[in-house]
């Protein structure tokens, strides 16, 4: 038999590299070497926002994402690794982000949803017991703490419709110059059309003869006013 008889068909050589490649790019996969995808971080502010204000979403993850949102954001899709983007809304939106591994056998997904007013929020002092987040003597007569809603938290555009005291005690509301005390369960219409963002603060007179601490345990964990919130017109 000559020599050129007994050469082995190209096409059978091209197949065996090939088949080859194929079973160590399984072996690979299916060994878990790959990274798991991973979303780091995903977030969007502010939490609440008014038709027309723009919320940036910011995310890190350690793979190619998407992200899409309903209703539909234009200028969404298939981004990087990390970073931000400002978006503007037309109401309540939810953007949903996912991440995924190399040829898709792997993926991570989540959800981040901004609130449109009109909406009911509560806010205030959570963790009463912890004296850190008040102060008190017998001078001073009430307990006293505040919070502050930023642009974290609330747009500039949102509004006050109304501030209403969650508590079974009486409370003084102040922001800025307006200061209403409000009962129990009763609403403080002082504050309506007000900017949301901004500082507020909390006092509890204390009752005669109670003390810092009985006063504490008086508002049992909790310190919280309820916003009913708007947006402009």
């Amino acid at each position: 038999m000559s020599a050129a008889s007994r050469q082995v068909p190209r096409s059978r050589l091209q197949k065996r590299p090939l088949g080859l490649l194929v079973c160590l790019l399984l072996a690979t996969l299916s060994s878990g070497c790959l990274p798991k995808p991973k979303i780091y971080q995903f977030t969007a502010t502010p939490a609440v926002a008014c038709p027309g204000d723009e919320v940036t979403l910011r995310w890190e993850t350690n793979g190619p994402v998407h992200i899409q949102s309903t209703p539909l954001v234009p200028s969404l899709g298939t981004k990087g690794l990390s970073g931000t983007q400002k978006v503007t809304i037309s109401g309540p939106t939810r953007f949903h982000i996912e991440t995924y591994r190399v040829f898709g056998l792997k993926k991570e997904l989540t959800e981040n949803e901004v609130l449109s007013p009109p909406k009911e929020l509560e806010y205030g002092i959570v963790d009463a017991g912890q004296q850190s987040h008040f102060t008190c003597s017998a001078q001073m007569g009430a307990l006293e703490s505040s919070f502050q809603l930023d642009e974290n938290h609330l747009s500039s555009n949102v509004r006050i419709g109304q501030v209403r005291n969650m508590n079974a005690r009486s409370l003084v509301i102040t922001k800025g110059e307006v200061s209403e005390t409000v009962g129990e369960l009763a609403s403080a219409p002082g504050f309506e059309g007000q900017p949301a963002q901004g500082l507020w603060k909390l006092r509890v007179p204390l009752d005669e003869g109670e003390s810092c601490e009985d006063a504490l345990e008086a508002v049992d964990g909790r310190l919280i006013i309820k916003f009913q919130l708007s947006c402009p017109r």
